[in-house]
C-alpha cells in the first residue's frame, strides 16, 4: 500500500537525469492524488499548475481508452458469438507531443488511476515509456490489495 505522503517520493524515482521533469498520479476523472511538484515550467517558460495539467492530460487519456474500447468492440462484434464477453482495450502507455514537451501516460490496470510523466521536448521517448512502465508496475503491486475483491 502506498501512503499518500509517500506518493511524491515514489514518483520522484522516475524523475532522474532530467528525462522526466514532473510526475503526477491522477484518477481517471483527473483528480490529482500526488505529484513531484506543485507547478510545471514549460519549454516556453510559462508556469502551469500540475493540477490543471493533470486534469487535461487525464481527460485526453480517458478519451483514448474509450476509443480503444469502441474499436475492440467493433472487432469482437464482427466475428463473435452473442455469449462472448465484451472486449476492452487496455491502454498501457500513451505518448503525446505537446507544446510544453513530451507527455507519457501509463494506466494502472484495475484501479482507474494514471501515472503521467512530463518530459523535455528532446527526451528520448523510449526512456519515458520504460520509466513509466516500471513505476506503473510498482504502483499496481502496491494498490493490488485495494483492487482485489474477495468472494467469501
Amino acid at each position: 500500500m502506498i501512503r499518500s505522503a509517500r506518493i511524491p517520493s515514489v514518483l520522484s524515482r522516475i524523475c532522474a537525469d532530467d528525462v522526466i521533469q514532473t510526475a503526477l498520479f491522477v484518477t481517471g476523472d483527473g483528480e490529482l492524488l500526488g505529484s513531484t511538484s506543485p507547478t510545471f515550467v514549460g519549454a516556453d517558460g510559462k508556469t502551469e499548475s500540475v493540477e490543471h495539467l493533470g486534469t487535461l492530460i487525464a481527460d485526453i487519456a480517458v478519451d483514448y481508452q474509450r476509443l480503444g474500447d469502441e474499436y475492440a468492440r467493433l472487432g469482437s462484434a464482427a466475428n463473435a458469438d452473442s455469449d462472448a464477453p465484451t472486449k476492452k482495450s487496455h491502454l498501457q502507455c500513451l505518448l503525446l507531443e505537446l507544446d510544453q514537451g513530451l507527455v507519457g501516460v501509463s494506466s494502472c490496470m484495475g484501479s482507474g488511476v494514471l501515472i503521467i510523466g512530463i518530459a523535455t521536448p528532446d527526451a528520448p521517448m523510449g526512456m519515458i515509456k520504460a520509466r513509466l512502465e516500471t513505476i506503473t508496475e510498482h504502483v499496481q503491486e502496491a494498490m493490488s490489495p485495494l483492487t482485489e475483491t474477495s468472494y467469501r
